[in-house]
């Protein structure tokens, strides 16, 4: 509700009460843009060496992230790479990280990215990334549950979609014990909590009546 509220606030009102704050921005946002398509040229350029590509990647999501909503909205056309490259068994461990820290960016507190997330298949890839028997370091793991934990906030189809997975609750359960020194919160623990995987903080999703 507050990305609806926030995402017609921009479109609608907020340049009628700051005029001359919009005009100043929109070169701002511009300059993003551009910087946007030229790292999405990068990594759609095969000839090119994967790290270079990869940086590019990470490029793109600190952009999002930095920008606007509206800014944020033109990496979508770029997350079908993004999150093929995810799958690669040829990218590094810490290849993988830097594209796991860009969807973030790109989804953070952006439903219309976390929606395109949902039709590319993240909420099944990273649960996969996230288990046990996964070969990814740690660090990649509590960076692929960070990403899971970003696309269920404010989500609640994205948790309905994972409450039911006593799969994903295994892989919850042994990350909440990891060492997340250095991050603002256990998001493993966070996640358990969200799914309503801890029975005394259960949290009651609404059923859908029209399913």
């Amino acid at each position: 509700m507050y990305q609806r509220v926030l995402l017609f606030y921009n479109s609608y009102i907020k340049h009628y009460l700051f005029p001359q704050v919009e005009e100043s921005n929109e070169g701002y946002q511009n300059h993003h843009k551009k910087k946007i398509q030229i790292a999405g040229q990068a990594i759609q350029n095969t000839a090119l060496p994967l790290d270079i590509r990869v940086q590019g990647i990470h490029d793109i999501g600190l952009l999002a992230y930095t920008g606007s909503y509206g800014v944020a909205m033109c990496v979508a056309e770029y997350m079908p790479t993004i999150v093929d490259f995810l799958r690669s068994p040829d990218i590094s461990d810490d290849q993988r990280i830097r594209v796991l820290e860009s969807l973030t960016g790109m989804c953070y507190m952006h439903l219309s990215n976390q929606h395109q997330a949902c039709i590319l298949g993240l909420y099944h890839l990273l649960p996969e990334l996230m288990e046990p028997a996964s070969p990814l370091s740690t660090r990649a793991k509590l960076w692929s549950c960070y990403l899971l934990n970003t696309l269920c906030y404010n989500n609640v189809p994205a948790i309905r979609k994972l409450m039911s997975s006593q799969s994903l609750r295994g892989s919850l359960e042994v990350l909440e014990g990891e060492d997340w020194f250095g991050w603002p919160k256990n998001h493993a623990q966070e996640l358990l909590c969200i799914l309503g995987f801890w029975p005394a903080l259960m949290i009651k999703i609404p059923e859908n009546k029209s399913s």
